[in-house]
């Protein structure tokens, strides 16, 4: 199993710990994420792997979903960590504006995370199950 116990510290509080001795780069720990998403006051990231796009100012771009028009990279056209969103905004003919702040953020995709956690636990992708 991996290599680590909670344990309670009177002066730090409760903390992860190891058992053994641990090589750089092993696993010590692993979890389910909580929620996926775009960080707060990101740039225009893709939906599926939030890797940074760029857009034009007037927000063109061809890094986009083919049904709901969102960010969406040429790697992760068949990405199920999207299909969620996808559905979502396609039934909602919400479409993605790609407007950009002068400080570099699109609050547009501020929405994705929250909605990310409304999906199922049997939704998400196996590579995190």
């Amino acid at each position: 199993m991996f290599k680590s116990c909670i344990e309670s510290d009177a002066r730090c509080g409760r903390g992860l710990v190891t058992t053994e001795t641990v090589i750089k780069g092993e696993i010590v720990i692993e979890e389910i994420p909580f929620a996926r998403g775009p960080k707060q006051n990101s740039g225009i990231v893709c939906l599926g792997c939030y890797c940074g796009l760029q857009f034009d100012e007037d927000g063109d771009s061809l890094d986009r979903c083919g049904k709901c028009d969102w960010p969406l990279c040429a790697f992760c056209t068949d990405s199920s960590e999207h299909q969620l969103e996808c559905k979502t905004f396609a039934d909602a003919n919400v479409r993605f504006a790609g407007n950009v702040g002068e400080d570099g953020v699109c609050s547009q995709l501020d929405c994705i995370t929250p909605l990310s956690d409304l999906k199922p636990k049997d939704s998400y992708p196996n590579d995190i199950e």
